[in-house]
């Protein structure tokens, strides 16, 4: 990857950016828009579960198709995608109440926008194998900063407004990304023309899943993991507002505390290429699982809303550390007939993890003879767990 910012980078700045800002809303700013529509902890939760595991299963199947058709453009997909998004948001914009077609247009605007962070990490492999001059690492932490301004920017707008300024916000991010969109594909296109895209391994046959498990046993077992360790992590961004509200903070307090999570992880993933060299990409990857379990161990035990800010910093050396590297590594271990796929699932066990966490999470936190804290030490206990068998999976690598 290269250091200097070109405008491949520039441009992949933008649909980074613009994914992780409509990330807010369908997922840091959920719990706000469902329980101001009328949802409690429990429904929200089901709300969220469904939509993310219909992003789970979608996104391997367009991952999987785009690895089988290799004429499938990734902007056409997202394109689709996008357009999708804006309906559900103007459904939700007009029908912001509690009911049937509330439920479902968030489940389909969710469903349909993770996806969208699947195909861009395929995107990305595909541009570095075209030699396009990406600098990935700091382009993903442009997703980071523009989830933190994001965040800053809507907590005020809910101060001074409503709730339905997030559907609105959601239609001016998703023509963000449509833009930014055309200009990377343009980008790929150009790479792909000079003859330096021809990738090794295009015309092998992709395996199916069940071929693919068993052809990468031990990058499925860490991705097992992942969703334990991710089940634990979502378990606080679901339901954030439970645990601000439980230390006496408000609506706008988990915005900015969003906003600094996000913040955190920037340098990380700025300096991604200039790790020490002396531990390797798995190394790295095996310290951020410990960090993902002393991170929600901290929150659990935070006291009041400035120990919970100090506590966000842990999201530096544990979900900012794998989130940078789990795209080169997955490349690096995975056939490259099987990388859109080998992304896609990366992202799909994330995902899966947010849809057990709703699950788990929504009836945990309405109980109140469980509480705040002791679902979050739950939650820790389960990361613990996660951790163990993600280390596994990655003892193997030579990377």
């Amino acid at each position: 990857m290269k250091n200097r910012i070109t405008s491949v980078t520039w441009h992949y700045m933008m649909i980074t950016a613009g994914f992780w800002m409509s990330f807010c809303i369908f997922t840091a700013d959920a719990a706000i828009f469902l329980q101001n529509a009328g949802y409690n902890n429990q429904e929200l939760g089901i709300i969220m579960a469904i939509g993310n595991t219909g992003g789970a299963l979608l996104g391997p199947v367009l991952g999987s198709m785009i690895d089988r058709n290799r004429k499938i453009r990734h902007a056409n997909v997202n394109y689709l995608l996008l357009a999708l998004q804006a309906a559900f948001l103007i459904l939700l914009w007009v029908n912001p109440a509690k009911s049937t077609l509330c439920a479902a247009g968030f489940v389909l605007y969710m469903a349909c926008a993770l996806p969208v962070n699947a195909i861009n990490l395929d995107l990305c492999v595909r541009l570095e194998h075209a030699k396009a001059p990406l600098n990935f690492g700091l382009a993903r932490s442009t997703g980071s900063l523009g989830f933190m301004v994001f965040s800053i920017i809507i907590g005020i707008l809910l101060e001074r407004m409503n709730y339905l300024v997030l559907p609105a916000a959601g239609l001016f991010i998703t023509a963000m990304q449509a833009v930014g969109n055309r200009l990377v594909d343009r980008d790929l296109r150009a790479a792909e023309a000079n003859g330096s895209g021809e990738i090794a391994g295009i015309r092998e046959k992709s395996a199916a899943l069940p071929a693919f498990i068993r052809e990468n046993k031990a990058f499925c077992l860490m991705l097992f993991g992942t969703i334990l360790i991710y089940i634990a992590h979502n378990m606080d961004g679901n339901f954030l507002i439970n645990l601000v509200e439980n230390l006496g903070g408000t609506e706008s307090t988990v915005n900015f505390l969003a906003s600094f999570t996000a913040l955190v992880e920037i340098p990380v993933m700025i300096f991604a290429a200039k790790l020490p060299k002396r531990w390797s990409t798995v190394q790295y990857i095996r310290i951020s699982f410990i960090f993902f379990v002393l991170k929600v161990l901290a929150y659990a035990l935070a006291p009041n809303i400035p120990l919970l800010y100090a506590a966000r910093i842990l999201q530096a050396p544990s979900y900012a550390l794998y989130t940078v590297l789990i795209v080169g590594y997955a490349d690096a271990v995975v056939a490259r007939k099987d990388s859109a796929k080998a992304q896609s699932l990366a992202v799909s066990m994330t995902t899966i993890g947010s849809v057990l966490a709703s699950l788990i999470g929504g009836p945990l936190f309405d109980n109140p003879e469980i509480g705040v804290r002791s679902t979050m030490l739950i939650a820790s206990g389960i990361a613990a767990v996660g951790a163990v068998i993600a280390l596994a999976g990655t003892r193997s690598s030579k990377l």
